[in-house]
Parts: C-alpha cells; structure tokens; sequence
C-alpha cells in the first residue's frame, strides 16, 4: 500500500501523551498493543486510491490534516434518550440515558473504559484478535488511540426486548478534533438484542473512526442500526466485523445522511451452517458530500443464505461508491446469496461507482447481484402531474416511495419509525434546496 502521512507528526506526540497518561492508567496488554496498532498505522499510513478498495473514496484531505484527540466535553442530547444505553461527547463515555424501563439485570452495558476494569475477561480477546485481523490504517490508528467506546453483553437465554442506544456526538471544538470509538457486541447462545450506533456532531471539521466488533452466538439474533449524521465538515470512517455461529442470524440497518466524507467497512462471516445476515442501507446524499459503502459477506459454512438491498438518493455533485462482495467457500453446500445496488439520481452533476463482486469456489449454490443507476420515471411523474400534483413535489413523493422500499425492511417498528422521520426530514430538506426542481 502506498503511504500518506499526516502533514505534521501530531499524531506521535498524542500517541505518546495517552500511553502516559496517569490519569487514565491502562493495563500493561492494551499498552502494548496501542503501541502494537500505531507502529503498524505507521506502516500502513492512510490508503490511497491505488489500493483498490480504496479507489473512488480518496483521504488525501484527512491525511493532510492535524486532528487533536477529542477531550470528551460537552453535554449530548441526542434524540431517543428514553432507550437503555450510553451517550459519548468526542469518543468518550459521559453518562447514560434513563430508560422508563430496565434492561435485565444479566445484560452489561458498559463504556469500554469501565468494562477494561470490570470485564476484562470479556473485552481483552476480542480486543487482541480484532487488532491482529486488521491490515487496515484507520483500523490500526482507532486502535492506536484506543480509550472508549461501547460495550453490549446479553448472556445466553436472554431476549432484550428494547434497543440499546451507543450515541456518539462529536465535541464543539475551534480546532480539528478526532475521536475514535471502539464497540464490543458480544451477544451468547440463543440471545436476542437489538443495538442502534447513532453519530452526529457539529458543523465543525473532525474525524470520527469507529471501529466495532460483533460476535452472534449459536442460534442467537441481533438486530444492528447504525445512523450517520455528521456535520458537513466531518469525515466519518466506520469499520465492522460480525461474526456468527451456527444458525445465528444478523440483521443490518445503515442509514446516511451528513459527512463530507463517510466510508461504511461492514464485513460478516458466516462461521457455522445455519447462520443468516440480512444487510439494508439508505444514504441520501447532496451538495459535495461523499458515501462510500464496502459490504463482504464470507459463506464459509454450508446452508447459510444473505441478502443485501442498498439505496442511494444522490443531488448535487454528490458521489455515492458500492463495493459489494459474497464470498462462497470451497466444500460449501447451499448457499444462497442475493445483491442489490439501486441509485437515483436528482442531479446531472451527481455520481454513483457501483461495483457488486462474486467470488465462487463451490457449485451447489444460488448467486445473484445487480445494480442500477437512473432517474425518476417519466410516466410516473406524469400520472402525478395529471392529479394536480406539482413537478417538486412528485418528485418528492416518487422519492420517498424509493427510499421507503428498504426503510420498511427494519425489523422493529419503533427504530423504523425514527428511521422514516429522518428519511422525510431530510428529503424536506431537499426540497427546500431546490434539489427537486433540478431533478433530472
């Protein structure tokens, strides 16, 4: 991988300053592999747009740039606060939501820095597996910088019948700030949880890199949401590993909307026969914002079937990138994976990469993928018109149904009503914008 560095050696000082920092004494193995994870993110620096995932997302803007660590100030008030979970100013824990109701009493949710101290047995080899999987600069640099973050516990037997809220607001700051979260999802045999990742922030530049590690048991379900509202200065990178056992089952919901840059890294491992992931994604995209989602689903067990249905909305001189990849492993036996890319465009200046792989060793399988890129259709915009409904606000409702088509697959209601609000906010927005008025 060809190297870019930061424009200065900000980073080494800062990197020195956490591993001395008495104020926040860790234990001797995270030390080391902090210093483990920054000597590699030295190697590896930040990719380029000759790496071949990283081909149409290019950090040259990040690089350059001189992040200071986030200090974790600032009172966050995130909207759906009465769910049980955390809430994080800059990456770091600065208090919990008051649910009306509680979670169990077997179920641990803990910021990253009080589970280091109270579970260290949970978090510490996940902890050292994940930094050893990761040939990945933002990865090596989150865990670098490792100093918080979420983690989710529900022992086996146990359903959650409320979701649990990880809320990350980025700090009011007149300087670049970067904060780097780490989440731990551990859910055992036969559980069942729901988990939403919320990030929003200021209007201000700052980098968020999250980093989030998922582990599904045998036979248990977890339902994932992650909702990326960044300001428009901000650069959002967000990397995920899911992992599950046999006939455990994972669903996925990500939903963009802000970020001048966001790149979306969501990678799952079909370990044991029976397992199943469903992954859904909307980003909505406008003025010069950049969207770029990597999915990889790995087969490595037979009976294991995947669906994947992303959207995207783009106006503007917005870019959108899909790389969307299904592994099929040799020996497998009934595989069953589908893919789809669909896109719409509101402007001619807009622009969507979009390239679905399949990588097939095995033949007793069912493979598919597709993609599209295209506008509003013309006879529908017409019946409308033929209504009495204007041309910007057909335009809105046909874009709306477009979106809504994957916003309906979010399994709980509560979290796909809050999903619709934001998705009818945002297209008001473009409305307000003029963006349907330009629509192609």
């Amino acid at each position: 991988m060809v190297q870019v560095r930061s424009s200065d050696h900000s980073y080494v000082g800062q990197f020195e300053s956490l591993q001395s920092d008495t104020d926040n004494e860790a234990p001797g193995w995270l030390k080391s592999l902090r210093r483990e994870a920054f000597r590699e993110f030295e190697t590896l620096g930040f990719p380029t747009p000759r790496n071949e995932d990283w081909k149409y997302t290019n950090v040259a803007s990040i690089a350059r740039q001189s992040f200071a660590m986030a200090q974790g100030t600032g009172a966050p008030s995130p909207p759906m606060t009465d769910l049980p979970g955390l809430l994080f100013s800059g990456g770091l824990c600065v208090g919990e939501t008051r649910p009306p109701e509680a979670l169990p009493d077997s179920v641990r949710v803990r910021s990253l820095a009080s589970a280091l101290r109270e579970l260290p047995d949970l978090v510490e080899p996940h902890l050292k597996r994940q930094a050893s999987e990761q040939p990945n600069g933002f990865v090596a640099l989150n865990n670098g910088f490792l100093r918080d973050g979420g983690v989710v516990h529900v022992p086996s037997g146990v359903a959650v019948s409320t979701p649990i809220l990880l809320s990350y607001t980025a700090e009011e700051s007149q300087t670049p700030s970067m904060a780097h979260p780490y989440n731990l999802i551990v859910l055992e045999r036969g559980a069942r949880a729901a988990v939403i990742e919320l990030y929003g922030g200021a209007d201000g530049m700052y980098l968020s890199n999250s980093v989030t590690e998922i582990v599904v048991g045998e036979g248990a379900r977890l339902e994932w949401y992650k909702v990326q509202m960044e300001g428009p200065g901000a650069y959002h990178v967000g990397t995920t590993n899911v992992s599950l056992a046999g006939n455990g089952a994972f669903s996925s919901f990500t939903l963009d909307l802000g970020a001048r840059i966001a790149r979306n890294d969501l990678s799952v491992r079909l370990e044991g026969e029976g397992a199943a992931c469903e992954m859904n994604g909307l980003y909505l995209v406008s003025g010069n914002g950049h969207v770029d989602n990597h999915t990889s689903v790995d087969h490595k067990s037979s009976f294991t079937p995947s669906r994947q249905l992303y959207k995207g909305v783009l106006a503007g001189s917005s870019r959108a990138v899909f790389n969307g990849k299904v592994i099929a492993r040799r020996g497998t036996h009934q595989v069953d994976a589908r893919q789809t890319n669909n896109n719409l465009l509101l402007s001619n200046r807009a622009m969507v990469d979009t390239k679905p792989q399949l990588e097939i060793f095995a033949d007793d399988l069912q493979c598919s993928h597709g993609a599209t890129v295209g506008q509003l259709n013309e006879d529908e915009l017409f019946y409308l018109a033929s209504r009495g409904i204007g041309p910007g606000e057909a335009r809105r409702i046909l874009t709306f149904g477009f979106a809504k088509a994957v916003v309906a697959k979010a399994p709980n209601d509560r979290v796909r009503n809050y999903l619709t609000t934001l998705v009818d906010e945002e297209l008001c927005r473009y409305a307000e914008t003029g963006a349907f008025k330009e629509a192609l």
